[in-house]
């Protein structure tokens, strides 16, 4: 009788309708249909609604399916026991018509507003998983191995893509020009900008030896996004090995350490400038350095050094100069492996949310 009433109340509804008289057989059409919704009693011949809810939620076949339980019983446990099976609702016999086509719609309107919400979900992770891959091919795809420098480099976007960029410009015999930038936000609004940037630096016309006019080159070409939210934290470095110099200008972007004698040394002291983006800053301050053999400076973004675990703890800078301390003996590849291995497992319990970029350059 009750399984007449709900087909007659749900008759002309536009639902494709399958009755079970039992709980086997209900589970037998459940796995061969996989229903949106289950209309399910709590007191049925061979197996009560309970234990078919608990073999329903158990196949991932038909996990998904949505339960309504019916029952004449009004105790609140057994309510409660239904919810904790995962039941998505409860409706009490006698039923009502209107009560059981308002909960039906309801329910079955949030599964499809879910199930439309994972597609598009689906799909805007497949466009940055998309976008992350052609991000990557703007890297560089192999590293200078001669020249007096060895160079050795670590990548991750906190999602599919990001806005941290680097890259090593060979410019004469013996010096190399480094540049990193960090864009502000992350995702496809920074991986575009990130992408001009690097079109940008390979099509420049400043001259690439010059640290001060490749930022302000960089700084005037996207003068159309002062006032908004968009910066870029920017440094770029000229290596000289036949020199033995450093010279490098830095806007707004952490410092280098500098690995000397097996011990790790400060960040570099850099007068600095805004983000570029921002401002038109009068001048650009270029720093130089003498270099010596063995020398192994490293360049990063902040998304290293301001990575948090879960209770709000920065890795910092002081934690990363131990690394490279503790690690000197490395060759360049190891010890970038030493410092994200060691920042992983600091916030091993938190996900990244900001991209992280290492870039380790060594001096024969």
């Amino acid at each position: 009788m009750n399984l007449s009433v709900l087909v007659r109340i749900l008759e002309g509804s536009g639902y494709r309708i399958l009755v079970a008289r039992n709980g086997p057989s209900a589970l037998e059409i459940a796995r061969q249909t996989r229903p949106d919704l289950m209309l399910l009693d709590v007191v049925m011949p061979e197996m009560g609604g309970f234990e078919v809810a608990r073999t329903l939620k158990a196949d991932a076949a038909t996990s998904e399916t949505v339960v309504i339980f019916l029952s004449a019983l009004g105790d609140v446990t057994d309510k409660v026991s239904g919810l904790e099976l995962g039941a998505a609702d409860y409706i009490t016999k006698p039923f009502q018509s209107e009560e059981v086509l308002a909960r039906v719609r309801g329910h079955l309107l949030r599964k499809q507003l879910e199930r439309e919400l994972r597609i598009s979900r689906d799909n805007l992770a497949s466009e940055l998983r998309s976008a992350g891959e052609m991000q990557r091919l703007l890297l560089p795809r192999t590293l200078p191995a001669d020249g007096g420098v060895r160079f050795a480099a670590h990548y991750r976007t906190s999602l599919q893509a990001g806005g941290d960029y680097y890259d090593v410009l060979p410019l004469n015999a013996g010096a190399f020009g480094v540049f990193l930038a960090d864009v502000s936000g992350h995702g496809a609004k920074a991986a575009v900008v990130m992408a001009m940037m690097r079109t940008l630096l390979h099509s420049s016309t400043a001259p690439l030896d010059d640290p001060a006019r490749v930022l302000d080159s960089m700084n005037r070409h996207f003068s159309y996004l002062s006032g908004t939210n968009l910066f870029a934290t920017a440094l770029y470095a000229i290596i000289d090995t036949a020199a033995m110099r450093l010279r490098i200008a830095c806007a707004g972007h952490p410092r280098p350490v500098l690995l000397r004698e097996v011990r790790a040394v400060s960040p570099l002291s850099l007068p600095g400038i805004l983000p570029l983006f921002m401002l038109d800053p009068p001048a650009i301050p270029v720093s130089d350095f003498e270099l010596r053999t063995g020398d192994r400076l490293l360049f990063y973004t902040d998304g290293i050094t301001e990575r948090e675990t879960s209770s709000g703890e920065s890795f910092g800078v002081q934690r990363l100069v131990d690394n490279l301390a503790r690690n000197a003996g490395r060759s360049p590849a190891d010890l970038i492996a030493g410092v994200v291995e060691e920042v992983d497992s600091f916030c091993e319990e938190c996900e990244q949310v900001d991209d992280q970029t290492l870039l380790l350059a060594a001096i024969a």
